[in-house]
């Protein structure tokens, strides 16, 4: 369903009237309220034991600083003690766990809560007030997903711990468990290649009733939470609607999540009945009544708060936080919009203040009102009385600023995808140690024969060795070619300095463009390396290759080629492929078929070369398609790629393996507005050179430079340029 389409159908619920005849009663805030400019929320919150917390956008900077100030405000003069966030169960309960133990917050919170929070700079006030506070204050987490480090790494190691002391089955085998509920987490697919749903289902259903028998102790009441949230984050995927375009933050696709998030909490305060709880998290989830929704879409989503609310009544209270700010965060970036004259907000922003609070404890917040609070766009009518308690409101937002990534910390965090080897034997040394002992092995490696998972094995073992750690500069030539029906559209060449933390690191590089050459432009003026070109500066097979990563390679099937001479040295070819099609192995954001062949030194186990290929299946929604088309002229309306292929070689320098060239080349068909379909093709050459480790210049994401126009020509610098990409 087309946006445009959804506006319009939510006009109708429009009430032109009722905002003319709307005044309520606001309580004015100074821009940076005091301790004392809180005491309204004495009476206000009178008899209150959960207050719902919420922010209109998880990305408003401000908001966070303000939370904070309040929770701070409730703490110190109404006694709340448990700060309950929109994460995981299991992550916040881990981190409460290591803070106990002495672990630093920052890194606590860092590895258990969303990174929207943890890892921005507005947030760190909390992390302060807690830090000071927290021999006198609990956590908590409600959500049912898997949202840090801590559930990523550590989640299944102290689940099959606790089943195995406690005499409990779990008849799942980790390894492949592990790697489902990656796939749910990240790809959100069920993939059923080794555990199908009714086997996920069954053995935490028997789990979880095994758990109820056993005494109730805090333990035993969070491991029930983890798994009834397991048992709904499978649920979710496995049953999942197809994706459409919403201009809403929420719809019926979060319902069986913010109903397992109800249920955590109204469980939690069952098992801590004299708790007064603070919980964080989005407006939207704390909603206490949805009857008077009647848009399209929105009218069906069922609420964490309102399940709450029926729970405690009174006893809970859904505060929200509204702004009338004319940019808001949309499609992954900061928009104008719109603010409707006849709405709440409009009202709002009239008045001129910088804070103001409004409670629903008065007859005028009955009125029905068009308000944007499940959009960043799009208003609807609603009685404001029954969807939050009260309103505090913010007539400037400020993005939240990220914390950037330390070297060092990348280095400790990212080392566990790869198990150093330095001092590995040949098998002649290990068999006669062997026949020495009189030691039976299983299996026996000669070298000089190929067996394919023990090659790659091999080569899983020296990544560290075989590859640049630390991080370096390099120089980036490419040409980019765009042909559209056998027509070239675009062809031009760019020299780029690169910034890379290291191979053993999941991040890509930085990228600054110092020069560019325009060859053709046939209609296609494309601004910026970022969207129609992605791939020239994130394809790295050794840091993104899921055929590398300990737990997965396993899932892949690797065959034999002929032994060649590649670069004068003798290589192993071995081709892979897999029967998993998602992202969580492919690198791709839609279903494909993923094959290649490595070239792999025999003396080293380093990869000299990497052909993969990507045959594209599906995409999930029309969505997908116009992703595809970022960057593309404005006369064409979808994209859909068929096939991608990427060429990666690599040579020695400096004693480790670099990546030098690289060829990546993209078909398919794209759609103009007159629903003609046309083939096109984009092919990337790009070579790399002059790496430097000795001096490096380090820039960050918000230090690049991949913006075309913005960079001039310099016919002498690239005269010596002229034909190594041709």
């Amino acid at each position: 369903m087309k946006r445009t389409f959804l506006i319009i159908l939510c006009s109708v619920f429009y009430a032109i009237g009722n905002a003319q005849n709307f005044n309520p009663k606001v309580l004015n805030l100074p821009e940076n309220p005091s301790n004392e400019d809180f005491s309204f929320l004495k009476e206000e919150l009178r008899g209150v034991q959960v207050l719902m917390l919420g922010e209109k956008s998880h990305f408003d900077g401000n908001v966070f600083e303000m939370k904070t100030k309040i929770i701070e405000y409730l703490y110190k003069e109404l006694g709340f003690t448990t700060i309950a966030f929109e994460s995981g169960v299991y992550d916040v309960w881990k981190a409460e766990n290591e803070i106990k133990k002495g672990a630093n917050v920052q890194l606590a919170f860092k590895n258990s809560l969303f990174t929207i929070w943890s890892n921005t700079n507005e947030f760190q006030s909390f992390v302060q007030f807690y830090d000071a506070n927290k021999s006198n204050l609990k956590l908590f987490g409600f959500d049912s997903q898997i949202s840090g480090k801590y559930g990523d790494e550590n989640l299944f190691i102290d689940l099959y711990e606790y089943c195995e002391k406690n005499q409990l089955e779990l008849k799942l085998e980790r390894g492949d468990l592990e790697l489902l509920i990656e796939s749910i987490n990240y790809s959100y697919v069920f993939d059923e290649n080794d555990i199908t749903y009714s086997q996920y289902k069954s053995s935490f259903e028997n789990l979880l009733k095994a758990i109820t028998k056993k005494p109730k102790t805090e333990t035993s009441f969070y491991w029930t939470q983890i798994v009834k949230s397991l048992l709904s984050l499978g649920e979710k995927c496995y049953f999942k609607k197809p994706q459409i375009e919403s201009p809403f933050h929420t719809g019926s696709k979060d319902n069986i999540r913010d109903k397992q998030m109800a249920d955590n909490l109204l469980e939690y305060i069952k098992n801590h009945p004299n708790e007064k709880i603070i919980c964080w998290g989005a407006n939207q989830h704390f909603v206490n009544d949805m009857s008077s929704v009647t848009a399209p879409i929105i009218k069906d989503f069922v609420p964490m708060g309102s399940y709450v609310k029926k729970e405690l009544k009174e006893k809970m209270y859904s505060f929200a936080a509204v702004t009338a700010a004319d940019s808001v965060y949309l499609g992954g970036k900061w928009n104008t919009t719109v603010i409707d004259k006849k709405s709440f907000e409009y009202y709002l922003r009239s008045k001129n203040k910088a804070h103001m609070f409004i409670s629903s404890k008065q007859d005028e917040m009955e009125k029905p009102q068009l308000n944007r609070l499940f959009s960043p766009e799009v208003f609807v009518e609603v009685k404001l009385n029954s969807i939050h308690d009260g309103y505090f409101y913010f007539n400037k937002v400020s993005q939240s600023t990220s914390i950037p990534k330390n070297e060092n910390e990348l280095e400790t965090t990212n080392k566990s995808r790869f198990t150093s080897n330095e001092n590995l034997r040949p098998v002649e040394e290990i068999q006669k140690e062997v026949n020495k002992k009189g030691i039976a092995l299983d299996e026996v490696i000669v070298r000089g024969r190929k067996y394919p998972y023990t090659v790659v094995k091999h080569v899983i073992e020296n990544l560290i060795k075989n590859y640049p750690s630390k991080d370096f500069n390099s120089q980036l030539i490419s040409n980019i070619d765009v042909k559209v029906q056998d027509t070239t559209t675009l062809n031009l060449d760019f020299i780029a300095k690169q910034y890379d933390l290291g191979y053993d690191k999941d991040i890509r590089n930085y990228t600054q463009i110092q020069e560019i050459r325009w060859n053709i432009k046939n209609g296609y003026n494309p601004k910026s390396l970022r969207g129609p070109f992605y791939h020239v500066y994130v394809g790295n097979p050794i840091k993104f290759s899921q055929y590398l990563n300990e737990k997965k390679f396993k899932k892949f099937v690797f065959k034999e080629d002929d032994d060649i001479m590649y670069d004068g040295k003798e290589v192993y070819v071995i081709n892979f492929s897999t029967l998993r099609d998602q992202y969580s192995y492919t690198h791709r954001n839609f279903l494909c078929d993923f094959s290649g062949t490595l070239y792999i030194n025999k003396d080293d186990y380093a990869i000299v070369k990497v052909i993969e290929k990507w045959d594209i299946k599906k995409y999930d929604s029309s969505f997908d398609k116009k992703l595809e088309l970022m960057g593309w002229p404005e006369n064409y309306v979808q994209k859909e790629s068929t096939l991608e292929i990427t060429e990666t070689n690599l040579k020695k320098a400096n004693g480790l393996y670099y990546i030098s060239e690289v060829e990546n080349k993209i078909y398919g068909n794209i759609t103009d507005k007159n629903n003609r379909i046309k083939p096109f093709q984009v092919i990337v050459k790009s070579i790399l050179n002059d790496f430097n480790i000795l001096q490096v210049e380090k820039f960050t994401y918000k230090q690049e430079k991949t913006i075309f126009d913005k960079v001039d020509y310099n016919k002498t610098f690239w005269d010596k340029y002229q034909s190594p990409i041709k």
